[in-house]
């Protein structure tokens, strides 16, 4: 195994069932997820983002997002776009991990 490859396992590790925030400037929050099968987060209840956009890709797995109002399920390759302030969770209830790559844009209302 490669150094490279060591460091980026090392880095998901950090990132399980953990929103890792990987970069951030007054622009952008950038960061990943491993979400474990059979995990939900947060594990009662919504997180919500009052003032951000959020966007997140699914790289790897499948996950369910959920809001008050709908349950969307999301598998690799798609792309999710949340409203600010819009109550949410995200669930794996498959038995394999899920890699997400999640975005946070301030709202410049």
């Amino acid at each position: 195994m490669s150094y490279e490859v060591h460091h980026l396992n090392e880095i998901w590790d950090a990132a399980k069932n953990e929103a890792l925030e990987i970069f951030k400037n007054d622009h952008i929050q950038i960061g990943i997820l491993l979400l474990t099968p059979n995990t939900r987060l947060p594990e009662t209840g919504f997180s919500v983002h009052e003032n951000f956009h959020e966007f997140a890709y699914i790289i790897d797995g499948e996950v369910i997002f959920g809001t008050p109002k709908k349950t969307t399920y999301l598998k690799a390759g798609d792309f999710m776009y949340n409203r600010p302030g819009t109550p949410h969770y995200t669930e794996n209830a498959l038995d394999v991990s899920a890699k997400i790559l999640w975005f946070l844009v301030p709202d410049r209302v």
